[in-house]
């Protein structure tokens, strides 16, 4: 199922970062400061990544990546 989600959905390895930070619970200002973006351009991925995995909010599309083990 692993490979089915990565398959469908595109995501790649950036995205996979974005999802482990949001589950570990960091803001997009502290996720902005650890890969030297800012806090919007970290906003506008993970609305790339919600729409990638159908999900409505980032917290969701952490959970949807947890579940099929990509976290």
């Amino acid at each position: 199922m692993r490979q089915e989600l990565l398959a469908g959905s595109g995501l790649n390895d950036a995205d996979l970062e974005l999802l482990r930070y949001e589950a570990a619970g960091h803001s997009s200002k502290a996720i902005g400061a650890a890969l030297n973006l800012k806090a919007k351009t970290i906003d506008c991925r993970f609305q790339r990544v919600n729409a990638k995995l159908d999900a409505p909010d980032r917290r969701t599309a952490a959970r949807i990546a947890r579940l099929y083990g990509l976290l």
